[in-house]
């Protein structure tokens, strides 16, 4: 395990998927109906643009897979919100509005809290490969959970479905990388990417990883098309690393240290990185 590995790949990943993001909502938008739509969702897969931001999504995904062989899931993940600072830069150098004091002030916030998160947690860890049934279990209920939530707020209004949809495909995505960390360490332990396709231990994170992975970008461009980046995106950053620092704990065993004052300052450091997510979040409330 090398944090001097696993750090700089999961920022690089939360780049490549910064930059991609913007492109997927613009040309979303370009292609939606008035409610979100599989036509509209077929529409924009033939766009040139779409398509090349969805290969950005793949070298994001490798990135990432990269980072979470050197490191542990409780430290790459958090690392995902550095995804917002880079879609806001990369949106105001396609037309967006500048990024003004309260942006820089959201920036700050959001690399204040991660900084800190990452000092105290260290290098989180071993991680432990638990039996297949419990990798099946834990995607079952995500994923059944995550279908009925969004079921639950159809016919709500457009900003319900949009956080509602945000944060379960964030949901999805955090369980994703720790099924590609269970998966990524399994494989160092046997010296060999056959162990994914003959072992129970192996196969059942790797199909977990295509339907939570499937899924989460199917809600992710359905949350497009509603048009309310503002509201999916933080909503998305927020439950992802959550989901995959909690699952990472619980699931894997990653070290997590759990005294009255660690947890204390995780609190702060989560109230940091979710303001900070949500001011940043500002300068796309209004596009559609």
């Amino acid at each position: 395990m090398s944090l001097a590995a696993a750090v700089p790949l999961g920022v690089g990943s939360a780049v490549v998927y910064g930059m991609s993001i913007v492109v997927q909502h613009r040309t979303a938008q370009e292609h939606a109906d008035d409610e979100p739509s599989a036509a509209g969702l077929l529409r924009q897969m033939r766009s040139p643009a779409w398509l090349l931001a969805i290969g950005g999504d793949f070298v994001g995904f490798l990135l990432q897979i990269a980072a979470l062989s050197a490191g542990s899931v409780v430290i790459v993940q958090p690392l995902v919100v550095l995804m917002l600072p880079v879609a806001l830069l990369v949106s105001y150098l396609l037309g967006g509005p500048r990024p003004g004091l309260g942006e820089l002030l959201g920036v700050t916030g959001v690399l204040a809290g991660l900084g800190v998160f990452m000092g105290l947690v260290g290098h989180g860890g071993m991680t432990h490969v638990p039996k297949a049934r419990y990798f099946a279990l834990t995607v079952a209920i995500v994923f059944v959970a995550g279908i009925l939530l969004c079921l639950a707020v159809t016919g709500r209004n457009r900003i319900v479905r949009a956080v509602t949809f945000g944060a379960v495909a964030g949901v999805y995505f955090g369980t994703l990388a720790v099924l590609v960390d269970a998966a990524s360490e399994r494989v160092s332990r046997t010296d060999g990417l056959g162990v994914l396709f003959t072992t129970p231990r192996g196969l059942v994170p790797l199909v977990g990883i295509v339907v939570v992975g499937v899924g989460g970008i199917v809600l992710t461009q359905l949350s497009f098309q509603i048009g309310a980046l503002g509201a999916t995106l933080p909503a998305n950053l927020a439950t992802d690393p959550l989901t995959g620092v909690v699952l990472g704990a619980a699931l894997l065993r990653e070290h997590l240290p759990t005294s009255p004052w660690h947890i204390a300052v995780y609190v702060l450091c989560l109230a940091a990185v979710l303001a900070g997510t949500i001011r940043l979040a500002n300068p796309y409330r209004d596009a559609r």
